[in-house]
């Protein structure tokens, strides 16, 4: 029992020793988790990566959508006040409704302009019968209309099939010209009248209406040009004649206006080449020939008070005085007159009688 005791004994000390010799190695142990629980965080962290990278790609496709309902509304908007100003702009059009008559208006405004380039700045400033001529420029301008016929009546006796196309291209540009002008578009009408004169130079209303355009825009030099080359070709053309003249007369280059009339052969015995031959000749101090001019005036057809006090002026200055008064008393009975016209045919009436 002794010696089982002893070897108990021994066992205890042994296993006390061993226990005691395998206490502190727990103590440097680190505790590890199992790999699963590893794994675990792993994917959590892709996970949530993932998910912000697609939410990432979401915002930036969001911002790069076009913002479709604000610009619909907008370009509705846009497109509905355009069609509205669009309708505005096309409501004149119904002038191409009546395509005859639209040429024909423009003539009618040439035949006014030119009357209002007629005008000649006399002693006593002749600018009064203005009113009394720009009344009668209606019923002259349906004259130069009827004149514009004639060429296709000519055309098939002379030129035939030759003349006939430019003629075609000169009249379908110059009644897109006056719809133009009947527009207010003057530089595109300005295009189409210069190339109807290109494919016809021959082409009277035109060539009426270019001249009619610049003379309106002032444009003196460049009337005087087309005025000169419709003249070369026909020096006896009435209306042409005497526009030149009449703007050769305000710019006081007298000569060069009766040098004008001179050639216009028998058209210048029209009353309004007479007036204004009297008053060139006045300017030029003739004052015999003058009166001659303004008797045949007088003559030829109804004249306004400006023609009357012109030819007393003359036959005053001949010293016929008794005949000065008779036309200055013509005068004042002639219709309207400008006020200093007035005064000055009251004051040398008196101062005469």
């Amino acid at each position: 029992m002794s010696v089982i005791n002893k070897m108990l004994q021994e066992l205890d000390r042994r296993n006390a020793m061993a226990g005691a010799e395998a206490a502190p190695p727990p103590q440097q142990v680190k505790v590890v988790t199992p790999a699963h629980q590893r794994h675990e965080w792993f994917w959590r962290v892709v996970a949530l990566l993932v998910l912000a990278a697609v939410a990432w790609v979401g915002w930036v496709a969001y911002q790069l959508q076009p913002r479709e309902p604000v610009v619909t509304e907008k370009a509705l908007r846009a497109q509905a006040q355009a069609r509205k100003a669009a309708a505005a702009v096309v409501q004149p059009a119904p002038a191409p409704a009546i395509p005859a008559p639209e040429p024909k208006a423009k003539p009618v405004e040439t035949a006014e302009v030119f009357k209002l380039a007629r005008a000649i700045e006399t002693p006593i400033i002749e600018r009064a019968p203005q009113p009394a001529k720009v009344a009668e420029a209606p019923k002259k301008a349906e004259a130069p209309r009827p004149v514009a016929a004639p060429p296709p009546a000519a055309k098939p006796s002379v030129d035939k099939r030759d003349r006939g196309k430019p003629n075609d291209a000169a009249e379908s540009q110059f009644r897109r010209a006056a719809v133009l002008l009947n527009q207010g578009r003057v530089s595109e009408a300005e295009e189409q009248l210069v190339g109807a004169l290109l494919a016809d130079p021959a082409h009277q209303p035109a060539r009426q209406a270019y001249v009619a355009l610049l003379l309106e825009q002032q444009r003196m030099d460049a009337a005087q040009r087309v005025l000169r080359e419709a003249l070369a070709a026909n020096p006896t053309h009435p209306m042409f004649a005497l526009a030149l003249a009449r703007i050769h007369a305000e710019q006081r280059d007298y000569p060069a206006a009766l040098e004008v009339m001179d050639r216009a052969g028998s058209a210048a015995q029209n009353a309004d080449f007479q007036a204004l031959r009297g008053a060139v000749l006045q300017r030029l101090g003739r004052h015999a020939e003058a009166v001659e001019a303004y008797r045949r005036a007088v003559q030829n057809a109804p004249q306004p008070g400006g023609t009357w006090a012109g030819l007393g002026i003359s036959l005053e200055a001949l010293g016929r005085k008794a005949e000065a008064a008779q036309a200055f008393q013509r005068a004042l009975g002639a219709g309207p007159l400008n006020k200093e016209v007035r005064e000055y045919a009251e004051t040398r009436l008196k101062a005469l009688e």
